[in-house]
Parts: structure tokens; sequence; C-alpha cells
């Protein structure tokens, strides 16, 4: 009879083992995938706000936005330098709308960072707008009737599900944007 209560007992455990596994695996892959897309939005959303500082610390300079995606390159890995679809740089309002603009880059040649010409190269995935801001046009300047411009920097990045499980299939765009005003230029040092 201790046998049979036994055997009984290693039965109810197999039946509860199979009916809690799909749920571990389900549980497992949640974090995973969570956790990975959370580390993609830490990451765009640190590019994002790396870029307006060293786009407001470069002003006015001939090569402000050519600067602003050397620093995107020098802080990002080659995979997310792959995955970022655009980086918009824009003039913007107090409130991050924007007013002039985008100068616009992407990284899809293979992961290789824009060339930054002027005119564009064909084979540079920097393009620069007619009517963008450009980075000669933009105010740093202090006064009364003068107040330096607000830089913007979007970044969109496109993620892939990893695993493709039912709830966490297809892809999603993580887009942040940064505002900050450009720095004055009394500040700079004199010559």
């Amino acid at each position: 009879m201790f046998q049979w209560r036994r055997r009984r007992e290693r039965g109810a455990t197999l039946v509860e083992a199979a009916l809690a596994f799909p749920i571990l695996i389900l549980v497992i892959i949640s974090i995973l995938e969570l956790g990975m897309a959370f580390k993609d939005y830490l990451t765009v959303s640190y590019l994002s706000r790396e870029a307006a500082r060293i786009g407001a610390l470069a002003g006015n300079d001939p090569l402000a936005d050519c600067a602003i995606l050397l620093g995107i390159e020098s802080l990002a890995t080659e995979g997310d330098l792959r995955r970022l679809d655009t980086v918009r740089i824009y003039r913007a309002d107090s409130r991050g709308n924007e007013l002039q603009g985008p100068n616009t880059g992407s990284w899809r040649d293979n992961g290789n960072a824009p060339k930054c010409s002027n005119p564009n190269a064909f084979d540079d995935t920097w393009t620069v707008n007619s009517s963008a801001w450009a980075p000669t046009s933009r105010e740093v300047g202090v006064g009364q009737d003068m107040s330096p411009d607000i830089i913007g920097v979007q970044i969109r990045l496109t993620r892939n599900w990893i695993t493709g499980f039912p709830p966490f299939n297809g892809t999603f765009t993580i887009d942040e944007r940064t505002i900050t005003r450009l720095e004055p230029k009394a500040f700079y040092p004199t010559p």
C-alpha cells in the first residue's frame, strides 16, 4: 500500500511539472525580451542626450552636425549603429517642437558613419536639406535682443524581438528626442 501511494505522488509531481514548465519558459523569455528592449531604450536615450550636449558645445561651428555624428559613433556599439534608423538634428522651441530643419543621417551603410560631406557624396548616408538648419546659422550670442537657439536631436532605432515567441514577434521603433540650449558665445574663450 505504501508503494502504491508513492507511485501516485510521483505521477502527480510529473503532472504538476508539465503544467508549470510552459509558464516558467514564458517567464524566462519575457524577462529576456523585455530586458533587451529596456537596454535598447536606455542606449537610444543616452545617445540622444549626449548628441544634444555635443551639439550645444559645438554651437555654430560649420562642422557641428558632423561632430554630433562622430560623437554618436564613438559612444555606440557597432551593433547599435547598424540598427539606428535616423539621427535628426533640428532647431526647437522650449517645448521641443521642431521649428526648423531637420538635418538627417543614418548608419545604414553596414554600420559605417556618415561622411558629412557637403554637397552630399553619392555614398554619404548623411542628408543636409536645403531648407534645413545649417550649423553656421545657429544663434549662440547673448544680449538684450538675442538668446542662444535650442538644438534638438532625435534618434530612432528599430528593434526586432529576439525569440519571435507569440507576444514578442515583429519589430517596434524606439524614438527618443533631447533638446538643449546652445552654449552661449559669451562663455567661449577669447583667442
